[in-house]
């Protein structure tokens, strides 16, 4: 067995250690640079701004991919660290100078939304265009059919804001999320305001199709017909069958209008409805009156329901015909956070295009509450810096 190195320093001058990431860094430059990604974003993505100095857009966009890369929740403490590094860090992406964090900041306040775009384009082709895993992977279900699922989902971040000085011999105040926030409120006590990033995670390679943000709880009907684009031309490339690719969405987009974005491009579904009148469908009203399909234990929470299922209810009077698993418990504290209470009982609502008796009620169920580790994938991608910085 080998032993390591050990380096023991004994003077007083200053030497820094490699940063544990410019490792990772250093690899992520390299796929750029042989798959073409830096060569394309100097060539086809044009930003232009006046005194715009030495710097491209290739210059920032090295920055933010080690800035994301590292271990850092700041940009300050980023910069701190990658100083002693700067030369070597720029020359992985083929550049010789780091921009100063002010003039990050000024990039950001000049950056358009057609640029973002573009970007956004060019890192969407390449990610088509490569198949970095062997097979996409997928659910299999009781006669073997196989499908693929992808989480389609909201997350808000809030930005606390602080009072800011009013006086006359001071100049108008701004504040620079005025352009990427609007008011919300998620349960802190100081004023806030919201963003809003929608984010398309392949479940089974967890892999990141897309993410689009918005201010305030965002245009989450527009951002979804986005995705729905994006999965579309995901599955067209791995010459899948749309309706064999199973977007899971919660009860944000839990009515009729964007289920039938989804269903209108021939993918399938699995959501939880927050259409609490399909309770009051005579077709389900005679479901519920009979035992129930199946009783389901959830494995962590211990929450134990009941689940009836509806083969074919329409999701609007006019169609389409869908599945509804109706799972009810009975009611602990007034009112639920999910679902919706009658006479003591919550009543919890999943709609889906999953065929009966390929997928059982309890199937449905549990591939709908985190089952397929995307929760846990989420909830990791969902540690980010504090906006408030």
């Amino acid at each position: 067995m080998t032993h390591s190195e050990v380096t023991i320093q004994i003077t007083s001058t200053s030497l820094p250690s490699t940063p544990a990431w410019m490792g990772e860094v250093a690899a992520f430059a390299q796929v750029l640079t042989h798959t073409g990604i830096l060569k394309a974003i100097q060539d086809q993505v044009r930003f232009v701004r006046a005194r715009f100095g030495t710097y491209d857009l290739i210059d920032f966009v090295a920055v933010l991919i080690g800035y994301a890369l590292s271990d850092k929740s700041t940009l300050l403490a980023f910069y701190e660290r990658l100083a002693p590094f700067a030369e070597p860090f720029m020359a992985l992406f083929g550049r010789n100078q780091l921009p100063h964090r002010s003039t990050l900041s000024r990039f950001f306040a000049a950056l358009d939304q057609n640029t973002v775009e573009s970007l956004r384009t060019l890192f969407q082709e390449d990610l088509l265009a490569r198949k970095p895993f062997a097979s996409p992977g997928g659910v299999f279900d009781r006669t073997g059919e196989q499908w693929i699922v992808v989480d389609v989902d909201g997350t808000r971040q809030a930005a606390r804001q602080r009072a800011l000085p009013q006086m006359e011999s001071l100049p108008t105040a701004y504040r620079r999320f005025d352009a990427v926030c609007a008011p919300g409120y998620l349960g802190r006590k100081r004023g806030e305001v919201v963003r809003t990033r929608t984010v398309i995670l392949q479940a089974h390679t967890h892999q990141f199709l897309g993410t689009f943000g918005g201010p305030g709880n965002g245009n989450y009907r527009g951002e979804l017909v986005r995705a729905i684009g994006v999965i579309t031309s995901y599955a067209a490339k791995l010459e899948l069958s749309p309706a064999s690719v199973l977007l899971r969405l919660d009860g944000l987009y839990g009515d009729a209008a964007p289920l039938l974005d989804v269903l209108t491009a021939g993918l399938g579904v699995i959501a939880r409805s927050r259409d609490y009148s399909l309770l009051d469908l005579e077709i389900v009203k005679q479901v519920l009156v009979r035992a129930p399909d199946q009783v389901r234990t959830h494995p962590e929470s211990g929450m134990t329901r009941a689940l009836y299922d509806c083969e074919s209810v329409s999701l609007t009077p006019t169609g389409p015909q869908v599945r509804l698993v109706v799972a009810t418990h009975a009611a602990t504290s007034p009112p639920p956070k999910i679902g919706v209470e009658r006479d003591g009982t919550v009543y919890e609502l999943f709609v889906s295009t999953l065929p009966s008796p390929a997928f059982t009620s309890s199937d449905v169920l549990d591939l709908y509450l985190h089952r397929g580790s995307f929760e846990t994938v989420r909830a990791d991608e969902d540690v980010e810096q504090n906006a408030d910085r």
